[in-house]
């Protein structure tokens, strides 16, 4: 019975625990904007863990593709972050 219980509690609450320790482990990178799920990125995101759960090279692609997006998003917010140089070029008289 006791053995019903605790699997019962680790189904339940496993997702939260995951979750909590992920976000002690791995914090998310404040220069990274929020953005609000969409029914188009669900859609690919699924698409892409059937992929990815078929085969080792399919895993390979979609792990590959996520971390480009990622690289390329935390660039892209620094570059924005980062204010623009100003001109040090002297005139030439």
């Amino acid at each position: 019975m006791a053995d019903k219980i605790i699997t019962h509690l680790a189904r339940r609450g496993g997702n939260r625990l995951i979750d909590l320790t992920l976000g002690k482990v791995l914090p998310e990178d404040p220069t990274l904007p929020k953005r609000r799920p969409t029914l188009l990125g669900g859609l690919a995101g699924a698409a892409a863990v059937r992929i990815a759960t078929r085969s080792v090279p399919g895993a390979i692609v979609v792990g590959g593709g996520w971390l480009a997006k990622t690289l390329y998003e935390r660039r892209r917010a620094k570059r924005a972050k980062k204010p623009e140089p100003a001109d040090q070029s002297t005139p030439k008289a």
